[in-house]
């Protein structure tokens, strides 16, 4: 969203950036950008609480002279697009980096969901998904129409996978030394499928002692996960670092990427790990296929399937060639499609049609961007 409200300031645009986490709000402030602090839009559902949500932002909106309402995640994708709408913005734009169904949803819930998604569609000039297979996803549900749906693909920042520190200093610091370091990167959630590398490294451990397994993020998993390495006995292998800023660092120090995931919009941890030359082993999801090219860049495995995420680490654990060439594709990959300037010009570019399509209803070049507390 920074890269975005940056991005737009250049081509002229004024930014308004509606948040109110602090941390946010103070990087919303470093980086030039306005700040709406205005507490509307939360993640979890209460229907009183967001009818009077609804109502604020609409007199909010309706006051202001935005041309552009970008929203972000599911639940403004409700509430923020049919605000716009009723406080008259001129153009209304909405991402959905993830559907909330997904491959792991059941049949009654996503008809729940889809139903929901097929409505605020309607309150939207452009729908983005952050893929092609999400696009195609969408419009196979009936969620909008072909010329109202656009893939715009996540991109990543080359400062994101640079590293100050030297790879050994890196290993030093995480007591690893020449061992094999494979890496996940992400939130430790249900999602992203961890505790079947768990399971994995425990197939390994005995085969591959130098293994060393290392998880960097934070999430409500995190007590869950650490409670099974320590039953399967495995806290000289696995090593679980909480929230880290230095994931370039890391990236540059392992050896192999693992990044098991149940579904995804556009995974940025794949993307980041493609971007640093790093040899991946991921899942099937359709996602996953579409971004390395049917595993042409990484090595993929069926989702919640510990024995194949073994057998992939070992393959590559032992034939440097086969991890040098997954990382040599990898990076060919991201670098012809998923980057950061490309996505940041799709993006204007959009936001130039949707100006154009207004016409004279969009009478400044103001944009409002937000996303749920």
């Amino acid at each position: 969203m920074l890269e975005l409200g940056r991005a737009a300031q250049e081509r002229g645009f004024e930014v308004d950036v509606l948040a109110v986490d602090p941390h946010f709000q103070a990087s919303i402030r470093g980086a030039g950008l306005g700040l709406v602090d205005l507490d509307v839009i939360r993640r979890e559902i209460r229907p009183v609480w967001d009818a009077r949500g609804l109502m604020r932002l609409t007199r909010f909106l309706s006051r202001s002279e935005y041309s552009i309402v970008h929203t972000h995640t599911t639940k403004p994708g409700v509430v923020g697009t049919l605000a716009a709408r009723l406080g008259g913005v001129p153009s209304v734009m909405h991402t959905v980096h993830l559907f909330p169904f997904h491959e792991e949803t059941g049949s009654a819930t996503t008809t729940a969901y889809v139903t929901v998604e097929r409505l605020a569609a309607r309150w939207c000039d452009r729908l983005v998904t952050v893929g092609d297979f999400q696009r195609q996803w969408a419009l196979d549900k009936g969620i909008g129409s072909p010329e109202q749906v656009v893939s715009i693909p996540n991109g990543v920042p080359d400062e994101r996978i640079s590293a100050l520190r030297a790879p050994a200093e890196v290993r030093a610091e995480l007591g690893i030394g020449d061992a094999f370091m494979v890496l996940s990167t992400g939130r430790l959630a249900h999602q992203k499928g961890l505790e079947h590398l768990i399971r994995a490294a425990a197939l390994l451990s005995s085969e591959l002692p130098a293994l060393r397994v290392v998880l960097a993020g934070d999430g409500p998993l995190r007590g869950e996960l650490a409670r099974l390495v320590s039953e399967l006995g495995l806290e000289d292998v696995v090593r679980i670092l909480g929230f880290r800023a230095d994931v370039g660092e890391l990236l540059d120090a392992s050896d192999l990427v693992v990044l098991p995931s149940l579904w995804e919009g556009l995974s940025i941890s794949l993307l980041e790990a493609m971007a640093a030359e790093k040899p991946v082993v991921t899942t099937t999801i359709a996602s996953n296929r579409e971004v390395t090219n049917d595993g042409q860049g990484a090595l993929l495995v069926p989702p919640k399937h510990p024995a194949s995420l073994a057998a992939a680490i070992r393959t590559l654990a032992v034939n440097e060639t086969r991890r040098m060439q997954l990382a040599r594709r990898g990076r060919e990959i991201q670098r012809e499609r998923y980057t950061m300037q490309r996505m940041l010009d799709d993006y204007m570019s959009e936001y130039d049609r949707l100006l154009e399509r207004a016409g004279s209803r969009a009478a400044s070049r103001r944009l409002a961007v937000g996303q749920a507390r």
